[in-house]
């Protein structure tokens, strides 16, 4: 199977792809060739569902919270000025990051439980075999609920601008701020040509 390199996709096929997965009808002419071709990249490679990013938009666009956090304006350079609103990465990597969180948020309520319980009946107990299974789930799919309902869930990001009341979708990032100023390069060069308004925007950014 050829790589995604070698893979010659054609305009009319990249306009289908942009059809398809719903950006076109979610944000109509406010989404960049930048943000484009990371989800069509995504999707050719299998690490990214670009459901899962488009879905975040629609719920911007609806002003819908979400299970994830508000979306955030940027305080610092390279990205500062900017917006990013999270979405759920696939791969196991993003579940373990909710799950620590989940744990550092909420401890194992059921444990918690199992040992007040064993304190007021005045007992010593002992976690046994049959007890992980309940315990895993509430760590897990507990916890992932906990953080639902409290739109706390994290994610990579979905970077945006706002302009005249509206969000222009400019293109996806990583947590780590190592790769921002190489993401805001991206930025400069693609995104800033597409919507004209964006380079004075940056510029005002920075000088305040």
């Amino acid at each position: 199977m050829p790589s995604i390199e070698q893979q010659h996709i054609s305009e009319a096929e990249i306009h289908k792809f942009i059809e398809l997965i719903g950006l076109k009808l979610a944000a109509p002419g406010r989404y960049s060739a930048l943000l484009v071709a990371n989800l069509l990249g995504g999707a050719l490679s299998g690490t990214q569902n670009p459901a899962k990013i488009i879905h975040e938009i629609e719920l911007l666009e609806r002003g819908e919270p979400g299970r994830f956090k508000k979306p955030i304006q940027n305080k610092h350079p390279p990205l500062k000025g900017l917006w990013h609103k999270h979405y759920m990465q696939d791969g196991l990597a993003s579940m373990a990051q909710n799950i620590q969180k989940g744990l550092n948020w909420f401890d194992i309520p059921l444990f918690k439980q199992m040992i007040q319980d064993a304190e007021n009946a005045e007992e010593e107990r002992f976690v046994e075999p049959h007890h992980v299974p309940a315990l895993a789930a509430d760590i897990v799919s507990g916890n992932w609920q906990r953080l639902a309902e409290r739109q706390a869930l994290s994610g990579e990001w979905i970077v945006f601008a706002k302009h005249e009341g509206q969000n222009y979708y400019l293109t996806i990032a990583t947590h780590d701020s190592d790769t921002h100023q190489h993401v805001r390069e991206q930025i400069d060069q693609v995104c800033c040509v597409e919507f004209s308004f964006l380079t004075q925007l940056l510029a005002d950014a920075e000088e305040a």
